[in-house]
């Protein structure tokens, strides 16, 4: 079948790119369109734009993804994942109301996006099929169970201690050894960490060719944040 048509809608352009690339990466999807402000979205999608399923920050400038979301449910619009800093009740007790699908706080891990587009990747093929649904397919819709996206020879918690380490560095470019004594781990097992992290496209990598010897490999966090 066709891939399922994302619209990103996010005002921070760094962080627009991050979720482009992770959309594009992730087979059965692809990008509809990215746009920055609620307005542009609803313009968008008003005009017949193919959209299957929305990535939405509310934090937007002048109308909110909220109102957004408020307006496109009067239309039967397209299903929604939200990314967003906010964690207070009422917020999350009204997208709940507004029938979001998923909800990712920010900055999250890459792996909390993949997982968000297959669940509603399932989701979409379930309510899209013919016929009743079963019990069981039912239950899934609503149980939304987790899913393990990492390879066999990795550990999540070795992963959030290597990604907290980069995170850590900030802006500034790190070696495997530092990241190995930040997170406490073997420098081997920073190193594969980190070529996971760099092929997954959660932190970038540099050569250094300053000094004698082999060029350094350092490594620099692409944070999901806004």
């Amino acid at each position: 079948m066709a891939d399922w048509r994302v619209l990103i809608v996010e005002a921070d352009q760094r962080v627009a790119a991050t979720h482009r690339r992770v959309v594009r990466a992730q087979p059965g999807f692809q990008v509809a369109a990215v746009v920055s402000t609620s307005d542009e979205a609803y313009t968008l999608l008003r005009r017949g734009v193919p959209v299957d399923l929305l990535l939405l920050d509310i934090g937007l400038p002048k109308a909110d993804g909220v109102a957004l979301l408020r307006a496109l449910r009067h239309q039967g619009g397209p299903e929604a994942v939200v990314v967003t800093s906010a964690r207070e009740p009422r917020i999350v007790q009204d997208l709940l109301h507004l029938g979001v699908v998923d909800y990712l706080v920010k900055p999250f891990a890459v792996e909390r996006l993949q997982e968000a587009l297959l669940r509603s990747g399932d989701r979409m093929r379930t309510l899209g099929g013919r016929g009743g649904l079963s019990q069981w397919q039912i239950d899934l819709l609503y149980a939304n169970p987790r899913r393990n996206l990492l390879p066999k020879n990795l550990q999540r918690d070795t992963l959030n201690a290597v990604r907290l380490a980069l995170r850590s560095a900030g802006d500034e470019f790190s070696s495997a050894e530092e990241i190995a004594k930040d997170a406490a781990v073997a420098r081997v097992t920073a190193r594969r960490y980190l070529e996971y992290l760099v092929r997954s496209q959660q932190a970038e990598l540099e050569t250094s060719h300053h000094g004698p010897g082999r060029p350094r490999k350092l490594y620099r966090l692409v944070a999901l944040d806004g």
